[in-house]
């Protein structure tokens, strides 16, 4: 008879208050427990994640076009640039630029007898060539269009013009066995130009044809042409007379730039 006996409210709410509480401390726990997980690190992104290029390489082929006093001596010359990029913002608005050339503005080559005696009957193959080395740093500004995208810049530096000899055998031009240098000269440079990139391929490691103008202004420059150098069999050393000028010449460039960070 006392199970039939409806229990009184006061235990019924005491009940319910010890089966609320047991749930919160089970859901509690049951928390704590999903939350002790073994962490572990996130694989590294593929290059392709980690954002677009900062730092561009290219190179190319050069030809320079004499200007002014420059061109009275000098008809043209050829050679290879190469430059380094890296952006400061991530649509490569400013960059900080360097370049390195490299050009032969002439070369001649003569034969002539090994020495006097029995030497006199050895022929070899005397080339002198006249080149000019430059390199310079500073700011590229490029425009934030898509596809095809302009670009100037300005850069200060150096050039160093010389000239070297070289003899080898006149039946094996690759093998030179004596060189000399005959003169050389260098100064302050600036460098002024722009040009367009034309993207070939996108992606994280952009590729882009390069094509581009340089202006250099080189100021006060001791040079040799083909005409310096005048040979004289009634004297031992030959007479080199240089020239003194103004060595301006406008670069033209036909190259490729590649994205690799």
């Amino acid at each position: 008879m006392a199970l039939l006996r409806a229990a009184r409210p006061g235990s019924m709410r005491l009940v319910l208050a010890t089966s609320a509480a047991a749930m919160a401390i089970a859901a509690a726990a049951a928390s704590a427990g999903a939350q002790v997980v073994e962490r572990r690190p996130r694989p590294a992104q593929p290059f392709e994640e980690r954002g677009p290029a900062t730092t561009f390489v290219g190179g190319g082929f050069t030809y320079a076009s004499p200007q002014g006093v420059f061109r009275d001596y000098v008809n043209g010359a050829f050679g290879l640039a190469g430059n380094v990029l890296h952006t400061f913002d991530e649509d490569g608005i400013v960059a900080l630029r360097a370049e390195l050339g490299y050009l032969i503005y002439g070369s001649t080559t003569r034969r002539q007898p090994l020495g006097g005696g029995a030497l006199g009957l050895i022929d070899v193959d005397v080339t002198t060539s006249n080149n000019i080395v430059f390199g310079a740093a500073g700011l590229q500004l490029m425009a934030p269009t898509r596809g095809v995208r302009p670009y100037v810049s300005g850069s200060i530096g150096f050039s160093y013009f010389f000239t070297t000899s070289s003899v080898a055998g006149s039946q094996s031009y690759d093998k030179q066995f004596a060189e000399s240098q005959n003169f050389s000269d260098g100064g302050f440079t600036t460098l002024w130009g722009g040009g367009l990139y034309i993207p070939l391929s996108g992606g994280a490691r952009p590729i882009a044809l390069d094509l581009g103008a340089q202006v250099h202004k080189n100021s006060d420059i001791q040079y040799l042409n083909r005409n310096s150098i005048r040979i004289d069999n009634t004297q031992s050393t030959p007479v080199i007379t240089p020239i003194r000028s103004a060595a301006d010449f406008i670069t033209f460039r036909l190259g490729l730039t590649f994205g690799v960070r």
